[in-house]
């Protein structure tokens, strides 16, 4: 029986996006996973105390800069104090480009933390698009993904999957309706002075 912790670790003003894809891992975790418990953080009310009390971690932000947020670096500091044992690391990473490739640099970032902590990163949920996937009907298809990683967290498996749900086409005509829409609210807002 494991114990998972799952830190909504990215900056404050950003948690709001992952936190649909949070409650959603939480609820395949506690539906496939063989654990005692699963206990959600945020950033803010994580003590670092209690990180090595549990079997693995999941880690889950929407990238700042193409990187991990300052918030994510700074449980990592706290946690180099520690007394450490074999706790799996997993992080689910969202990031508002299209390509989930622009998650990588926080993947690797996590690694090398792993790595030089002696701990065991088994793997990450990399998501593109995320801010498009909230406001579509395409959110539920990342669902699959994501119960694809809580089946792989509860197995103690290494995953590493990507999900993407706008095609460079889609991407460009979204991002086109949204940008001649914002024109059009700041003309009007212009023509009203």
């Amino acid at each position: 029986m494991a114990k998972i912790l799952l830190i909504s670790s990215g900056l404050k003003h950003a948690q709001d996006f992952v936190e649909p894809f949070l409650k959603r891992l939480e609820v395949y975790l506690n539906s496939k996973a063989d654990c005692d418990c699963i206990d959600v953080r945020r950033a803010e009310t994580f003590d670092e105390r209690t990180f090595f009390e549990y079997d693995q971690v999941v880690f889950l932000f929407s990238t700042a800069m193409n990187s991990i947020p300052s918030s994510t670096l700074e449980i990592f500091q706290k946690l180099e104090l520690q007394s450490k044992n074999h706790t799996e690391i997993y992080a689910l990473i969202a990031c508002d480009e299209y390509e989930a490739e622009k998650c990588n640099l926080s993947e690797r970032i996590i690694q090398k933390w792993c790595q030089r902590e002696d701990l065991k990163f088994q793997g990450s949920l990399k998501i593109g698009s995320a801010f498009f996937i909230m406001k579509s009907a395409s959110k539920f298809v990342v669902s699959n993904y994501i119960k694809d990683f809580a089946t792989a967290i509860g197995k103690h498996e290494s995953v590493d999957l990507k999900v993407s749900m706008l095609t460079d086409k889609i991407f460009m005509k979204t991002a086109n309706k949204y940008w001649n829409k914002e024109i059009r609210k700041k003309y009007k807002e212009k023509m009203k002075k």
